[in-house]
């Protein structure tokens, strides 16, 4: 009987085991890598998202949202009278589960191999002054009919660590987390972790 209940112990244990390997989120995100494969993901409130962009419609028409997007900016286009040059380096990992769609945007000015501490209270582009905007990122969760942003600032904090930027070859890679509130109700916060990118424009 002993023998039995022991037996019996160590199956429930073992399948436990194996229950809680299989919930690791983190396992659900693409590897870290460094070789410009265009891929990404995160954990959003300890949910995986990985980059997989989406597919649907706006005013009719159909489109499709790439995993990754943005990266070095190349643009050609003149910023507005009396401003700067836009940022260096704007990266959006886009990830869908069901029908909530994720875009966390990763901001920075000066795109070097570093870590990059996301704590000041920051504008947003494109619409903000360039003075204004520093290091920040954000999110913004989109379900059925309503969406939300939420960003960075002095109190809701994180960091980017870049571990490879070539911005010749259009390579870069790295990984972050932080925390972040609602712009329009800052009582609400999300938090991403886990989160890594693999990018070649």
């Amino acid at each position: 009987m002993a023998l039995r209940k022991i037996s019996g112990w160590l199956l429930s244990a073992s399948l436990l085991l194996g229950a809680c390997e299989k919930e690791d989120p983190v396992s659900l995100l693409p590897d870290s890598t460094q070789t410009g494969q265009n891929t990404g993901g995160f954990l959003l409130d300890g949910t995986a998202y990985p980059a997989t962009g989406w597919t649907g419609s706006f005013l009719g028409m159909a489109g499709t949202i790439p995993p990754l997007e943005g990266g070095y900016d190349v643009s050609a286009l003149a910023p507005l009278p009396g401003w700067q040059v836009r940022p260096e380096y704007s990266l959006s990992l886009n990830s869908a589960r069901g029908k909530k769609q994720v875009t966390v945007t990763l901001y920075l000015r000066k795109p070097q191999v570093g870590e990059f501490l996301l704590n000041q209270d920051t504008g947003l582009p494109p619409l903000a002054p360039d003075s204004t905007v520093v290091d920040h990122a954000t999110v913004y969760i989109s379900e059925d009919s309503s969406s939300e942003l939420y960003q960075t600032s002095s109190r809701h904090t994180g960091r980017i660590v870049l571990t490879v930027s070539y911005p010749d070859a259009a390579v870069s890679a790295g990984t972050f987390e932080f925390t972040a509130a609602s712009t329009t109700n800052p009582s609400k916060t999300v938090t991403v972790s886990a989160g890594r990118f693999d990018r070649k424009q």
